[in-house]
């Protein structure tokens, strides 16, 4: 019989078949592990049905929830739960949706909004209840929706941020892109407009000094200062090739934990850095041949994760290492546990409180994934 010591030593050799198929002929992430999702309760028939289950928005917290809204000819608000998987909250207007947003407002409360062809809605969502369940409870118990007046008529909501010291949320609509806010000190959580800004993508960040930064079709970069109520046009355009910028646009904005702002592109699909104090932007490349970064999110290990996608193709995910180690092609997107599953097109990202990434497809027949980053290993 073999000692211990010497069965451990063991190694079976890698055939030369086998090396080709891992590192050249195996396009799936490798890196860390992935677990994909179905968006329904078990053993019971599905509210989220094909043709509606397309992710458009994740917002994971702290209490291990994490909730999504979902379109399509219909839309819906969805959770999931660690113990049990997916639980349906609520059905969201009356017609196709085609986008929508969610945003932490503190005390267990969430605010969320959808646009589509019927314009769209915003809605707050008390958590309390679904966060305090546990493995015992065979289906998740949910509170309702409860609806909130649409910042204006015809209106949808693209976007949300929220300022946790003014305790104020920050949007932007469609297909009018008008600017509003809410006060959720006030009673009736109705919201302001404050500026129309013509063509404006939806995407909105909230900087460290207050200020809402934004961009404008062609990919210049917009500011909002809440204090004086002003919206300036900055002197700062997100990266294009030459020729382009007539069709450039910036698709993701991210504020990561040191105060810089990181976009994604498009047209072109550049990742960039802009710093609010200096107001110096910097191209920092293309992690694929692809274009339009549709999704970025800073993970607990320190890197910049992002999904790169184009029409008719396979969306990837990446990181990017602030150290100097520059992109990496993690892969495609695939699972086979417990669902196996395939992603054509991802995006939507949220990072849960311990450091996993939540990563919605936008499909016909979508799946939620989470990916769980490859623990680093310390030195002896």
């Amino acid at each position: 019989m073999l000692k211990q010591e010497a069965i451990s030593s063991l190694e079976v050799p890698e055939s030369i078949r086998e090396v080709i198929y891992r590192k050249k002929a195996y396009p799936f992430v490798d890196r860390g592990s992935i677990y994909g999702f179905a968006l329904k309760e078990h053993l019971v028939e599905p509210v989220i049905k094909p043709n509606e289950s397309a992710i458009f928005s994740l917002l994971a917290l702290e209490c291990r929830l994490t909730y999504g809204i979902t379109g399509g000819q219909a839309g819906h608000l969805f959770y999931f739960h660690p113990a049990f998987g997916v639980s349906h909250v609520g059905s969201l207007g009356t017609g196709p949706v085609a986008g929508g947003a969610l945003v932490d407002i503190g005390n267990e409360m969430i605010l969320g909004g959808w646009w589509g062809n019927d314009g769209g809605g915003l809605f707050s969502h008390n958590t309390q209840l679904e966060s305090t369940q546990g493995m015992e409870q065979f289906a998740g118990r949910v509170t309702p929706v409860e609806f909130l007046t649409v910042p204006k008529q015809g209106e949808g909501v693209c976007s949300l941020v929220c300022d946790r010291k003014t305790r104020t949320v920050y949007g932007l609509t469609l297909p009018g892109h008008f600017l509003f806010s809410l006060s959720l000190d006030s009673s009736d959580l109705k919201p302001r407009i404050l500026s129309q800004i013509a063509g404006a993508p939806g995407v909105l960040a909230l900087m460290a000094d207050g200020r809402i930064l934004g961009a404008y079709s062609e990919g210049r970069l917009w500011s909002f200062d809440p204090a004086g109520e002003c919206l300036k046009a900055l002197d700062t355009y997100a990266p294009c090739q030459a020729g382009k910028r007539y069709v450039a646009g910036v698709q993701s904005l991210l504020v990561t934990s040191d105060g810089q702002v990181y976009g994604g592109t498009d047209v072109d699909g550049y990742l960039f850095r802009y710093d609010p104090i200096s107001g110096k932007l910097i191209n920092l490349g293309k992690p694929n041949r692809q274009s339009r970064i549709r999704a970025l999110a800073e993970g607990h290990d320190g890197l910049i994760y992002g999904i790169v996608e184009e029409a008719n193709s396979l969306a990837h995910f990446f990181s990017f290492d602030r150290t100097g180690q520059g992109f990496s092609d993690l892969g495609i997107i695939g699972t086979n546990f417990p669902e196996y599953w395939f992603a054509h097109s991802i995006g939507s990202m949220s990072v849960g409180p311990f450091g996993e990434l939540f990563l919605g497809e936008t499909d016909v027949l979508s799946h939620l994934f989470i990916y769980y980053p490859p623990v680093v290993r310390s030195k002896p």
